[in-house]
């Protein structure tokens, strides 16, 4: 009896000693997965760096001219025929800097700060610095852009939405993203592809201001360092919409044919549904 008192004894402490093993393992698995975590939360991306680097030193200078390439380009929308327009992401980095705490409080109340993009051939590299009480991060993405069959929708492709080098899933922010944008005014509708999900974007083809109308939308470029747009004014201009460049083609979004409606509708009140 004793003796296999003893070895049930022993038998028992090897068990103990297994799952305490197992459970300091787990726990010193969980201390590094955390430590892991958040030391990929940490990383910048070099592009960032890059651009702000190249930020503009007279940054007022730079945002004004921005908001004077905007008023030009409404300008020439406004006439009949053809316009074109081109902003360099210095521009847009300037305007962010001078804007960002009058324009958006919101995003720095939520902690967002030092907004950045970096224009290359067919994509916008895009990152913001997040911080609270646990993380300082920067939350970066890759952004591409192109027209649609429908006049006046853009189709945005968000890729390598990240924190840090730590990939985030974007189906999760999809509410968040269009309720940002209903509060900004922008509308945002969602077509569920195979690669992910794509934001469709109404831009409006009409203002009271407009003499003529609609305002089509023809062409978007994104090369090294700039963002270019053209298009066409006119009676004529929806009609003949011919996109130039790259074309989305819907997969889980339908659209009304609404191309034969009264023009005083615009492109963002056009009968729309998503097929989920």
């Amino acid at each position: 009896m004793n003796r296999n008192l003893k070895q049930s004894c022993r038998t028992g402490s090897s068990w103990v000693g297994i799952v305490l093993t197992v459970a300091a393992s787990a726990g010193a698995g969980l201390g590094f997965a955390a430590w892991w975590a958040m030391s990929q939360t940490s990383y910048v991306p070099d592009f960032y760096e890059r651009a702000k680097l190249q930020t503009p030193a007279k940054v007022a200078e730079a945002s004004r001219r921005l908001e004077t390439d905007v008023q030009q380009l409404q300008d020439d929308a406004a006439r009949r025929g053809t316009w074109r327009a081109a902003f360099s992401d210095d521009e847009i980095n300037a305007w962010l800097i001078q804007e960002l705490p009058t324009k958006f409080p919101k995003l720095l109340a939520k902690g967002a700060s030092e907004p950045r993009v970096l224009i290359g051939d067919d994509r916008i590299l895009a990152a913001v610095r997040y911080k609270d009480r646990h993380f300082d991060t920067i939350i970066s993405c890759e952004v591409t852009a192109e027209l649609t069959e429908e006049p006046n929708m853009l189709a945005i492709r968000v890729r390598n939405l990240r924190a840090g080098a730590l990939p985030l899933p974007l189906h999760q922010f999809i509410k968040g993203i269009s309720k940002e944008a209903a509060s900004g005014g922008v509308d945002i509708r969602w077509d569920m592809t195979d690669d992910g999900p794509v934001a469709l974007v109404a831009v409006p083809s009409e203002h009271p201001a407009y003499a003529h109308k609609p305002v089509i939308v023809e062409s978007v470029k994104l090369i090294d360092g700039q963002l270019l747009l053209a298009g066409h004014t006119g009676p004529e201009a929806r009609d003949a919409y011919k996109p130039r460049g790259s074309i989305h083609r819907f997969v889980s979004y339908r659209v009304a044919d609404n191309r034969n409606c009264s023009p005083s509708r615009s492109a963002s009140k056009q009968t729309m549904e998503v097929t989920r």
